[in-house]
């Protein structure tokens, strides 16, 4: 009786409510969506209404109405998986209309995975559909696959940022629902904001005004004046005090802001939790990988739990870059809670990035997964990306296990934008 319910009631939630903004023909970017239970169908609903708003002209549809599109040069997919890494029920015909169909022109796409790392085959349907474009000769890959874990407003935002940077686009998504709740606005000191370092970076320190809980690896929301929405930015808890990382962009609203704060100065912001990305204390040894001012959160973490062994991979432009974060990793080599400390420098003499260090490592990386060492990622998505596909291979080739097997334990954690 309870699988007939659920049934019915699937079948009631088949049709996708068609935006009708713009036709499917009149349309630049086409968004189609593969949902079971509707969650998916809010996010692309928050992220159609982002695309509206920046005055794109968006069609969106279920997957299983994929068609022809006349003036289309995006299609843009968010998919999650069912069961044992099967469409929804409102794409399951989506790989034979992509055979039937022959596309008027070819088209950008990007595909942005939904599921849950309690299941085995994590995301298999936003991988199937991903690979099934690639192979496709009207298609161009955008963007890469990403996978988002139960509704994780961390990797939807990361997702979000790559696509405005590739894109050149500034949209903003307000979603439908927040796992992780703010706390109230609180007021804070300025004790430390450098001057802007070659990569044109700041480290600003700030003292909060009142007792407030956080963590390194927690977010830090600032709206500066003229600004609609927050930025986020991942903290390192240094005593009671706040530090953050922040690369002035140009025409950069929060990042101008932020560079250019005096000590004494008073701002207001809003620590959130961001509980899938602090210090695990289940592993007697953690990896942290960042690039850029991804090593942020990691300078308060390597303070933690000294009895933890650590190991730390940063990539950035040159030793100079490095000499910024120096002071900070250096007092944790001499307090002995980093055991382990490499560089990849892009524009030393050798050209490295973090994933062409762990590509020199194979056989310590798979040691440290199959003794229960957890990974941390922190920084670009490119690099997010790159590190991923080296960490598979490596468990694919030595262990023989895959990358999301060791996810499932808990010994991947991510916050890359």
């Amino acid at each position: 009786m309870l699988s007939g319910l659920f049934s019915g009631l699937k079948k009631q939630n088949k049709t996708l409510k068609t935006q009708k903004e713009f036709t499917k023909d009149e349309a630049d970017i086409i968004l189609l969506v593969g949902s079971e239970t509707g969650n998916t169908k809010e996010v692309a609903a928050a992220f159609l209404s982002g695309l509206l708003q920046e005055g794109k002209r968006v069609f969106m549809d279920n997957l299983d109405q994929y068609s022809t599109y006349e003036n289309a040069t995006q299609l843009l997919i968010l998919a999650s998986t069912f069961g044992d890494g099967d469409a929804p029920d409102n794409a399951m015909n989506f790989k034979c209309l992509l055979h039937e169909i022959t596309p008027k022109q070819t088209l950008s796409y990007a595909v942005l995975g939904f599921g849950s790392t309690v299941y085995p085959n994590f995301c298999q349907f936003a991988i199937d559909v991903d690979q099934w474009l690639q192979k496709h000769p009207n298609f161009d890959q955008l963007l890469p696959l990403v996978k988002v874990n139960e509704q994780s407003y961390q990797d939807i935002r990361s997702w979000l940022s790559l696509y405005n940077r590739t894109t050149n686009a500034d949209v903003r998504v307000k979603l439908p629902d927040y796992k992780n709740k703010r706390t109230k606005t609180i007021p804070f000191t300025v004790l430390e904001c450098t001057a802007l370092n070659e990569d044109a970076t700041a480290l600003i320190r700030l003292q909060p005004q009142k007792q407030v809980k956080f963590q390194s690896g927690d977010l830090l929301h600032i709206i500066p004046e003229g600004a609609e929405r927050p930025r986020l930015y991942s903290v390192a808890r240094m005593g009671n005090d706040v530090l953050l990382s922040v690369k002035q962009h140009d025409n950069g609203l929060c990042s101008s802001y932020l560079c250019n704060l005096k000590v004494g100065d008073e701002l207001t912001g809003t620590l959130e939790k961001n509980e899938g990305f602090h210090f695990p204390t289940n592993t007697d040894a953690v990896w942290m990988i960042a690039n850029g001012t991804g090593i942020a959160p990691f300078l308060g973490m390597l303070e933690d739990n000294p009895s933890i062994e650590r190991i730390l991979m940063w990539g950035g432009r040159t030793k100079a870059s490095f000499d910024f974060y120096k002071t900070y990793v250096n007092d944790a080599f001499d307090n002995k809670h980093t055991h382990q400390f490499e560089l990849a420098l892009s524009r030393s003499e050798n050209g490295q990035y973090v994933q062409d260090l762990l590509e020199t490592k194979r056989e310590e990386v798979a040691s440290f997964f199959k003794q229960g060492g957890v990974f941390m990622l922190c920084g670009s998505m490119a690099m997010q990306h790159a590190v991923l596909k080296i960490l598979d291979e490596i468990t694919m080739e030595v262990l023989d296990r895959p990358l999301s097997e060791f996810q499932l334990n808990g010994q991947l954690l991510k916050d890359c934008y």
